[in-house]
């Protein structure tokens, strides 16, 4: 019998081609492929890979997160089918951050584990200084359970320094990308500086990977790794995760799939924790997944 390498997957998208056929909007690229759970486990599985939790990502594509709670559901399914192959995975997903869809039914659901904003290629002067201290917005922050966090998608480091010094400093924050997608400005600089400061005062923050979108450079995405650890300490990155199906391009502009598939990429952040911990006390395993137990953990509904 094959033994298979236990991972978590922080950050996956999960959707049918059910789920794309409600994009009414023109995209500014190519619609992406369907990318449904089960061929995704199947993968990863056949190539080696057992996971141990996997969190469905809002996609930005789509009008809600209803796929997050079908792909609940056909999890569920799965692991009644065939218990064997199927029965030792967790799935957790974070939905869309809008104050409208994220209510406290959706948010209350035991597997919902955060909000996700996603601001994209938006710059610093495009961020609106008090939009996330609004009503509406203190008002979803506030339903936010101990054991769930708010994600933010932002590519320049200045954005999400900005997004962050809005938040209510007792909510848990993920970055995602390791904070950035802008190698040009390299760990040294302010905006990046700024950022990590801001997160060694909150002591709530994390860094997310798993780092090809700051660079497809595993020597590159290490010294960011390097940088987070230095600062922050092990406990508050987690890599290890796929971003599959890789949307977008790298900043030479080839395509993220020409690069990746959701086993190349968790073998890429393999990889790049080893290049880290060659420079730090840090095993690579910890660098991988020592955040996990501490972002999803377990609901526990109150006495």
């Amino acid at each position: 019998m094959q033994t298979l390498r236990q991972v978590i997957d922080a950050h996956v998208h999960l959707y049918t081609e059910q789920d794309l056929s409600r994009i009414s909007e023109a995209l500014p690229y190519a619609l992406p492929e369907p990318h449904p759970l089960k061929p995704y486990l199947d993968q990863l599985i056949d190539m080696g890979l057992r996971p141990r939790l996997i969190n469905n990502v809002h996609l930005s594509i789509l009008p809600d997160s209803e796929n997050v709670f079908a792909s609940f559901k056909e999890l569920d399914a799965l692991q009644q089918q065939n218990p064997q192959r199927y029965g030792a995975i967790t799935l957790v997903g974070t939905l869309l951050a809008d104050p409208a869809y994220a209510t406290s039914k959706r948010m209350n659901h035991p597997q919902v584990k955060g909000l996700r904003i996603v601001l994209h290629d938006a710059k610093p002067e495009e961020i609106e200084p008090a939009l996330y201290r609004s009503a509406e917005w203190s008002c979803m922050l506030g339903r936010l359970r101990e054991d769930q966090h708010l994600h933010i998608y932002a590519q320049d480091p200045r954005v999400n320094y900005l997004v962050l010094k809005q938040l209510p400093k007792d909510i848990n924050v993920i970055l995602d990308h390791l904070g950035t997608c802008q190698p040009e400005l390299g760990t040294t600089q302010s905006p990046y500086v700024e950022l990590l400061d801001e997160a060694a005062r909150r002591g709530n923050v994390w860094f997310k990977g798993p780092g090809y979108r700051t660079s497809t450079d595993p020597a590159m995405v290490a010294m960011y790794v390097r940088t987070i650890t230095e600062k922050l300490g092990a406990n508050k990155l987690l890599l290890e995760a796929s971003d599959a199906p890789h949307v977008g391009k790298d900043q030479s502009g080839v395509p993220f799939t020409d690069h990746f598939t959701a086993y190349t990429a968790l073998q890429f952040v393999a990889h790049v924790a080893n290049e880290a911990t060659a420079e730090t006390d840090v095993e690579a395993s910890a660098l991988l997944k020592n955040a996990c137990d501490a972002i999803f953990t377990p609901h526990k509904e109150k006495d």
